[in-house]
């Protein structure tokens, strides 16, 4: 124990100026690496939609963070609502430039992201205030205000009532 005191710069119960130096810039490092945050992946660029979820941009599959749209073939009432899911990101996406910034990696290997149009329209929101996609509670609270405002003003499918996207799945796939 002495020597590993010793190999510190510890000599009994005095501290020396190189152990002390050591020990506030060690102390210093820890600050700066417990707030230093890395910077979130950002995938930009031209995007085409699989679904109502789900985009490509240079051949990368990301699926939108915090919602959960309905599926293809899904109905709700007597809306198609998994078709006009798919059809308004396509809309959405349009011929501009996507940025997405990159939230976590899905069981499926997708990158998981917030994803803007050029004018800063968060199509995620955006979906979800439509009324063709709801809030995916189990990953995000970020969109439950404008489920909200959406069931309240009976956009999409929340004026001919559905089966949740992720119970129509269970049921259907």
């Amino acid at each position: 124990m002495a020597a590993a005191l010793a190999n510190l710069g510890l000599h009994g119960n005095v501290w020396t100026s190189g152990m002390l130096s050591r020990l506030v810039s060690l102390l210093m490092l820890l600050v700066i690496a417990g707030t230093a945050q890395a910077k979130p992946r950002v995938l930009s660029g031209k995007a085409w939609a699989i679904d109502g979820d789900t985009i490509v941009i240079k051949g990368q599959h990301i699926r939108l963070y915090g919602i959960d749209a309905f599926e293809e073939g899904q109905v709700c009432g007597r809306m198609a609502c998994g078709g006009k899911a798919t059809v308004a990101m396509e809309g959405l996406i349009g011929k501009g430039i996507l940025s997405c910034e990159q939230q976590d990696v899905d069981g499926y290997g997708r990158v998981v992201a917030i994803c803007k149009s050029s004018s800063g329209v968060d199509l995620g929101r955006e979906m979800v205030r439509r009324g063709l996609a709801v809030a995916y509670r189990s990953y995000s609270t970020r969109y439950l205000a404008d489920e909200r405002w959406a069931k309240a003003n009976k956009h999409g499918a929340w004026a001919h009532g559905f089966d949740s996207p992720l119970h129509w799945r269970r049921t259907h796939q």
